[in-house]
């Protein structure tokens, strides 16, 4: 398992809230890691970077969620790399639509930081 601040997070999401949240607690517990808006953004960070684990935010302007994973695991760096959905507009299926999608893993928002922080450790753990 690796330990903590040994991987790097790139979070995709347009919600001010959410980016500032997890700002903090990566800055908080010292990890590697960058936030961009949106997907397209997102796509042209990961044409000459390689985070470990994204956070792909599923509603986005422009590209979105489902549209960035599909050129994430066409082009990018790492193909590799665990990427994870969350969104607030979820029900009961969005975890199995989500992951049948080709997402790793998928975490609701809004989440808290020792939510973020296990999730994100658990999803390492397989890197």
């Amino acid at each position: 398992m690796m330990s903590e601040g040994n991987y790097s997070v790139l979070l995709v999401d347009d919600d001010p809230h959410i980016c500032e949240i997890f700002e903090l607690v990566m800055k908080h517990h010292h990890m590697p890691f960058m936030v961009t808006t949106d997907g397209e953004t997102a796509l042209n960070y990961l044409r000459t970077n390689s985070p470990d684990i994204v956070i792909m935010d599923i509603f986005l302007p422009g590209i979105d969620g489902f549209q960035a994973l599909k050129s994430i695991r066409k082009e990018a760096q790492s193909p590799k790399c665990r990427v994870i959905a969350t969104t607030a507009y979820y029900t009961n299926d969005t975890q199995q639509e989500v992951l049948q999608r080709g997402f790793d893993g998928y975490i609701p928002k809004p989440f808290g930081p020792e939510a973020l922080m296990n999730y994100l450790a658990d999803m390492a753990s397989g890197l």
